[in-house]
């Protein structure tokens, strides 16, 4: 037998509560929406006694919660969720008349596919009970699986194990030192332990971390913190216990250390498949290491992936954390866009940052160029072109953008900040 209980005021869903009223009388319980948690009551009845009795003590126990809630129970949680959700007050649907309860519960109401709404509104099925009346060896001719899966819903037949969330577990390991810590090498011998113990928990679990919070206890009462986020998940605590010795390296304490907090944040494990025909990739924790060693070197904020900004302005792009994309198994190779038809275009290799230039007019034309590695006679140019943008903040920007063609040979795009009125080579034309 199982009980569903669901909150009917949609204003405010009190998940948090459902789940204490249910686990007041099940270990089990599964959350089945929003407002909605059904669990099992096989055993209570020697608490309790019969069904009808165990149903006043949850709604008594569930009004001095302040719930406003519908509950029903059944031999199979599909039907508790059914009644629940759709028959308001209390119902206790015994064995056998579970087609009988649910037939009143118009189809529109079911999370149905729309075309399979439309289908069994052309047939003239408004309700389960409808649904009931029909045999289940013709809808499963013309509805497939899913007419089978409406027909045992509607005759309470349908059975099915509790989908139960994982238990939140923290992985976090706390030490007070006796005496303080002032040199690099036993802190991280320390925190190898407890990698090691939290890295054995996450492996049990089955779960994989994304984040190392690191927060160290200082002798003159100050906290040290680091955070780490991993583009891949791992749960190996040789490859974490190396992360966190580079970045220790980069950013050691400032002063003695005297407590040592150590949190990961559990995440699913990544699957990897690669196919017969694509290069294998490097494994996540070699690729990890990788990555902090050159933020080690660049600095923090400098690695990454380029990601274009909303915005206008020509080279605007951010920096965000590298992560590998994920690549669909057996692919023997990249689908590229087909090459434009057409006469072959220039292409423009642009200088980052650009370089800072001096131009000579002559008659309001660029005449001379002058930049890092450039120099010479302007022979024909082609401009200007006036382009601006975010006008509305103090972000504005507006530039007069130049074609030039050298005497020397060379095709350069040159621009001048209007603001500034300062001149730019932004890149060379292949």
């Amino acid at each position: 037998m199982y009980a569903c209980i669901h909150q009917t005021a949609p204003d405010r869903p009190l998940t948090a509560e459902l789940q204490a009223l249910a686990r007041a009388f099940s270990p089990v319980v599964e959350t089945a929406g929003e407002r909605t948690v059904v669990f099992p009551i096989d055993g209570l009845g020697r608490l309790f006694g019969p069904p009808d009795q165990l149903a006043a003590e949850i709604a008594r126990r569930g009004a001095e919660m302040g719930l406003v809630a519908n509950l029903a129970i059944a031999a199979q949680p599909d039907t508790a969720v059914l009644a629940a959700r759709h028959l308001p007050g209390v119902h206790w649907i015994r064995p056998g008349e579970e087609a009988r309860s649910l037939a009143p519960i118009p189809l529109k109401a079911m999370e149905l596919p729309e075309e399979l709404h439309q289908t069994l509104k052309l047939w003239g099925l408004r309700t389960l009970g409808d649904v009931a009346g029909l045999p289940p060896i013709g809808l499963a001719e013309r509805l497939g699986e899913e007419g089978v899966r409406l027909y045992e819903l509607a005759t309470g037949r349908a059975v099915r194990p509790l989908h139960l969330d994982p238990p939140e577990s923290r992985y976090e390991e706390t030490v007070e030192l006796d005496d303080p810590l002032d040199n690099l090498e036993p802190l991280l011998f320390l925190l190898s332990r407890s990698l090691g113990e939290l890295c054995r928990r996450l492996q049990g679990d089955g779960r994989a971390a994304n984040r190392i919070r690191l927060e160290l206890g200082l002798e003159d009462g100050g906290r040290h913190e680091r955070i780490l986020e991993l583009p891949v998940p791992q749960a190996g605590a040789e490859a974490l216990g190396k992360i966190l010795r580079l970045d220790l390296e980069a950013h050691p304490p400032p002063a003695p250390v005297t407590a040592v907090r150590l949190e990961l944040r559990p995440a699913d494990p990544r699957p990897a498949q690669h196919g017969l025909f694509l290069p294998p990739a490097p494994p996540p924790d070699k690729l990890q290491l990788t990555l902090a060693r050159l933020e080690a070197l660049v600095g923090k904020g400098n690695l990454g992936s380029p990601v274009l900004l909303d915005t206008h302005r020509p080279g605007a792009f951010a920096i965000q954390p590298f992560a590998p994309r994920e690549e669909r198994a057996g692919r023997a190779a990249e689908t590229r866009a087909p090459a434009p038809e057409g006469p072959p275009r220039l292409a423009m290799r642009r200088y980052e940052p650009p370089l800072p230039a001096r131009v000579r007019l002559r008659a309001e034309r660029p005449a001379y160029l002058s930049a890092r590695g450039i120099a010479g006679e302007v022979a024909d140019a082609a401009g200007p072109w006036r382009i601006t943008g975010e006008w509305w903040d103090a972000r504005a920007w507006a530039r007069d953008e130049w074609d030039v063609q050298l005497a020397r040979g060379g095709v350069y795009r040159i621009y001048c900040a209007l603001d500034t009125r300062a001149w730019f080579v932004e890149g060379v034309y292949d």
